[in-house]
């Protein structure tokens, strides 16, 4: 597998504390409405919020934008927030699509527990190429480029590096 973009991964990392800070305040029940962060040649950012009566045609208004918009900028992160089933019940997860000129270099699913009284991250993020998971290297260099965009977040003070000291230890989206 060729190198994957450092720069696009830190965009989505930046983006995802953004998402998780957000999901953290929200109210029991309540629903991350997607947004996207893309980055032009030149540095600079835009943040896009998807606008939609609900969950569901905002999450539809993010998705189309992977195909539809995501092109015209030369990095592009879009997350969402989606409901996995498992043997052991549903479970809340942030879903990061890494797109590069328009084209999905790769997906990243991040479960947690929603606050936010709770907020939690629940294991490692698990992180998706076009033909299933990217194997072990790979996926450790992509979660530690998001993790430095992450921590990058100049609004979440020291947030993140409480959220990673109490993340547990094992995703429940990963078969044991």
């Amino acid at each position: 597998m060729a190198g994957l973009p450092t720069a696009a991964l830190q965009l989505a990392g930046f983006l995802m504390a953004h998402a998780f800070w957000t999901v953290s305040d929200l109210p029991p029940g309540s629903h991350y409405q997607p947004q996207s962060l893309c980055m032009r040649s030149d540095g600079n950012r835009a943040l896009n919020t998807f606008e939609g009566a609900t969950p569901l045609e905002q999450d539809d208004k993010a998705k189309a934008f992977i195909t539809d918009g995501a092109g015209q900028w030369p990095d592009c992160a879009i997350a969402r927030q989606v409901k996995v089933g498992t043997p052991a019940g549903d479970v809340d997860a942030l879903v990061i699509d890494v797109v590069q000129y328009g084209g999905n270099v790769m997906t990243v699913v991040q479960a947690f527990r929603p606050g936010p009284a709770e907020f939690r991250l629940l294991g490692d993020e698990l992180m998706m190429g076009d033909s299933g998971p990217l194997p072990p290297l790979p996926a450790a260099q992509a979660a530690a480029a998001m993790r430095e965009g992450a921590i990058d977040h100049p609004g979440l003070g020291n947030k993140w590096n409480e959220w990673e000291a109490a993340r547990d230890p094992v995703s429940p989206l990963v078969k044991r």
